[in-house]
């Protein structure tokens, strides 16, 4: 394929070419007939002016050359005056205006263009050769289409100078991206981009940008993930030793017992990461459907209720208005989970785990309650972090709130760490923009339950 810069030259030099033809054609025309008036014009005021002047006044004519005509003169009765060149063989009755007439009778004659003025003393006959006037129309031809044609040159080199010096920060733009390489994404620097080009730049940076800062969370995503899977597959392999090595049933039931909860929580960490490298590649997201949080909720602390009930807590759940919000359902039931487990995780045995979803003008607002320790001020920015714990001495991965932060980032939703109003605790409040379609015909309805 052709580049940008060839087929521009070449486009605009055809239409160069075609101008430079339509003009070269139009130039020749309209000189061939000016000339021609132009010439005719002097055949007849030479004409009129020799009929009333005094034959002794013809040696002047003779004498000029920017004429380029021949004359005879006769009287009335068709005796010839006068002859400017011996060759010249026309009678005298040449019929009056303009005609085209042989020279003589003899082979070799020169045809002329003659224009006849009979006067009641005098017919004069003034003549040009064709060929001097053809000689005479070539030279007024090229006296005005070589300048146009030089012109029209010296367009075509300027319209070529132009489009490479036009086309050279597309060059230096290839030139810039050819050094990189794929660890190289610092911005691209054009400091002479046309305005066309310097929003692709910008765009491209900004590009760049977000590869970069993509790349450097995976990278700490990898780091962090490697030194958290390195503590549970040492763990599992010693309890796979002590399997091998056990020689006392006891001992070897516990160690089974230890290594089974060993691959469970691996098992969980991995899905968790799984779940959030999903989230934060964003490849291939799902389409947004009718979501019912409540029922959702529901769902989620029927299968933490056997956990729940072991420790003595209990799930409140209450809600007004709307509950019907625009996501994925999986993702959304991801979200639920994490944040009902994290609330399960830090809340004290015999305690209460609250949760609320209310509908608040053009947004659902969604409560979660635990009276665990709560967050400090200072720790609720890191906390969305992958890997970051507030209680090491608590089981878990840090990556609850990650994954939590990243299903609300890709819903459009927030989420905020609160005191709750009375008593200790932890207060989430997470706030999804409603959209009116996702409503169900009855929205307004108030429930309340229980789950042990």
């Amino acid at each position: 394929m052709a580049s940008l810069e060839v087929r521009l030259k070449q486009r605009l030099l055809v239409g160069i070419l075609l101008v430079g033809i339509v003009l070269a054609i139009a130039v020749r025309t309209q000189v061939n007939r000016q000339q021609r008036e132009l010439l005719d014009y002097q055949l007849e005021q030479v004409a009129r002016a020799m009929l009333l002047s005094d034959l002794q006044d013809l040696q002047a004519w003779d004498d000029d050359p920017a004429l380029h005509l021949d004359m005879q003169i006769w009287d009335r009765v068709g005796n010839r005056l006068y002859r400017s060149s011996a060759q010249i063989g026309l009678g005298s009755d040449t019929s009056p205006g303009f005609s085209v007439l042989p020279s003589g009778p003899q082979a070799d004659a020169v045809m002329l263009r003659v224009f006849t003025l009979k006067g009641t003393e005098r017919t004069i006959q003034v003549m040009h050769s064709r060929e001097l006037r053809r000689a005479l129309t070539r030279d007024a031809e090229l006296q005005v289409l070589v300048p146009t044609l030089l012109a029209m040159l010296i367009v075509a080199v300027l319209v070529g100078t132009s489009i490479r010096k036009g086309l050279e920060p597309i060059r230096e733009l290839d030139e810039e991206l050819s050094h990189r390489d794929a660890a190289s994404l610092k911005p691209i620097i054009l400091a002479h981009a046309p305005t066309e080009l310097a929003r692709v730049v910008r765009t491209l940076n900004r590009l760049l940008q977000q590869l970069d800062a993509s790349m450097q969370a995976h990278k700490r995503f990898i780091a962090n993930a490697a030194h958290e899977l390195r503590t549970p597959i040492t763990a599992l392999r010693l309890e796979v030793d002590n399997l091998a090595h056990g020689q006392d049933p006891v001992q070897v039931r516990e160690a089974a017992v230890r290594l089974r909860m060993g691959v469970h929580r691996a098992q969980r960490l991995l899905q968790q990461m799984l779940a959030l490298a999903r989230l934060e590649g964003g490849t291939h997201p799902q389409p947004r459907t009718a979501v019912d949080l409540l029922a959702l909720a529901q769902e989620s602390m029927m299968d933490l209720s056997v956990l729940a009930s072991q420790r003595g807590i209990e799930f409140a759940l209450e809600s007004s208005g709307t509950t019907v919000v625009q996501g994925d359902p999986n993702d959304l039931r991801l979200l639920l989970d994490n944040l009902l487990g994290n609330a399960l995780k830090f809340s004290p045995d015999n305690t209460t785990v609250d949760m609320s979803i209310h509908q608040r003008g053009e947004a659902v607002i969604l409560l979660l309650r635990d009276r665990g320790p709560g967050i400090a001020q200072e720790m609720r920015e890191r906390v969305f972090l992958p890997f970051v714990r507030i209680n090491p001495a608590i089981e878990g991965s840090g990556l609850g709130l990650t994954i939590a932060h990243e299903v609300l980032t890709n819903h459009g939703a927030t989420l905020l760490l609160e005191d709750p109003p009375e008593g200790p605790g932890l207060q989430v409040r997470v706030r999804f923009p409603l959209n009116r379609q996702a409503q169900p015909e009855s929205d307004n309805h108030q429930t309340h339950h229980g789950l042990a």
